[in-house]
């Protein structure tokens, strides 16, 4: 686990912090990392999958500092922590999250998390209500979590969305383009060939392949949920379902919304998983429409996945008869480098070892193809190339 992978909690004195790590620690292990704060690692298993957490907290009451200066450069995950019985740790979330903003590196990400709950919304020891924070939490563009350390309510809840929070924050940062590709292919409207009802007599249309590969629900069951719903929400629910990623004020409707559906938001959410359905659909010969033709070799695919990934296919489609299923591949490559150039369609992935002329000819076939490239995948073809001249940096 690299150092940025680790979460800061922040606040103000006796908001709870401790007490936060002490509930969630169980047998984590402690070692001292410097004087000003500790370190707590675990590693955790949630939803078949290994998540490293580690969680610093510091035992400075007053970061804003040299010493906040010189360190907060280590982390990317913060937890801004406040107690709703007082308004002066408030303001110190508020101090805290302006430093991070202005001292932070660009992918930092945080969450507000507000405790003592246990005092009712209504109750006169309340002094910061739920509207507020999650009003803060628009302005932060971050989820907002409430609990109570005191009667331990939506404790394990709470710190198991933080933690998949950071995690999906960090996949959709590695697969930025990924993410965009698939939120396009549903605002372009193109290819649609099914539509929802939605309240106020409004529709969106979705494609089908998407849909149930993703959520494996019939169609029916998702349009008795969207009309319960506004149109809003359901256009934020849908662009999720098709790239497992949602903006951060949205994340505690989506979650609403898959338990009406009967869905395991965990299960659903994030890039990886989206790359995982993918590779099924894939292997899935079943569903494809469409074949690459290279030589004597046919590659079986998908018109819907290589219209979202790449716009010269997307304009191809766009101008050819509905009926057209074969194309023979006219960028004369090898069946070999078109296979992997597919393979990174429906993956974001390349092979990890790349030897220099096949980094060129990537390069040369994303250039051709017109993707959308934010990831890693250029970064990794240029190093390959030692700085060899690349068109899309």
């Amino acid at each position: 686990m690299d150092e940025q992978d680790k979460i800061m909690i922040l606040g103000d004195s006796k908001v709870g912090k401790t007490t936060f790590r002490k509930s969630v620690q169980n047998s984590l292990l402690c070692d001292i990392d410097e004087e000003w704060d500790k370190t707590y690692n675990k590693l955790l298993e949630l939803e078949d999958r290994d998540y490293f957490l580690g969680i610093v907290e510091m035992l400075r009451q007053e970061p804003l500092d040299s010493m906040f200066d010189q360190h907060i450069f280590r982390f990317n995950y913060f937890i801004l922590m406040y107690s709703v019985t007082c308004r002066r740790s408030l303001k110190k979330v508020k101090q805290f999250q302006r430093k991070i903003k202005t001292k932070g590196s660009r992918n930092v990400k945080y969450v507000l998390l507000a405790n003592k709950v246990d005092f009712g919304e209504n109750t006169k020891g309340r002094k910061i209500s739920r509207q507020e924070g999650e009003e803060l939490s628009r302005q932060y563009d971050c989820p907002y979590f409430e609990c109570s350390l005191k009667t331990k309510e939506n404790l394990e809840t709470t710190f198991v969305n933080i933690l998949h929070y950071f995690t999906i924050m960090k996949e959709k940062i590695n697969h930025e383009d990924l993410v965009e590709d698939f939120q396009h292919l549903l605002e372009r409207q193109e290819f649609c060939d099914h539509a929802f009802q939605l309240q106020n007599d409004k529709q969106i249309g979705v494609h089908r392949l998407i849909l149930e590969c993703k959520l494996k629900v019939s169609l029916e069951t998702i349009q008795e949920v969207l009309l319960t719903i506004t149109p809003r929400q359901a256009k934020k629910f849908l662009s999720w379902a098709y790239c497992g990623y949602t903006n951060p004020s949205n994340f505690a409707n989506i979650q609403n919304i898959c338990q009406k559906l009967d869905l395991d938001y965990f299960n659903l959410s994030g890039v990886n998983n989206l790359v995982s359905d993918l590779q099924e659909l894939r292997e899935n010969e079943k569903t494809t429409d469409f074949t690459l033709k290279i030589g004597k070799t046919s590659i079986k695919t998908h018109k819907l996945i290589l219209a979202a990934r790449s716009d010269l296919f997307r304009g191809f489609f766009l101008s050819c008869e509905k009926s057209t299923n074969q194309v023979n591949d006219y960028s004369r490559k090898s069946s070999v480098i078109i296979e992997n150039l597919i393979n990174f369609f429906y993956t974001n992935q390349i092979p990890k070892t790349l030897k220099k002329n096949t980094s060129l000819e990537l390069l040369e076939l994303i250039d051709y193809y017109q993707l959308n490239l934010k990831s890693s995948l250029n970064s990794k073809l240029c190093i390959t190339q030692k700085n060899t001249a690349c068109s899309l940096m």
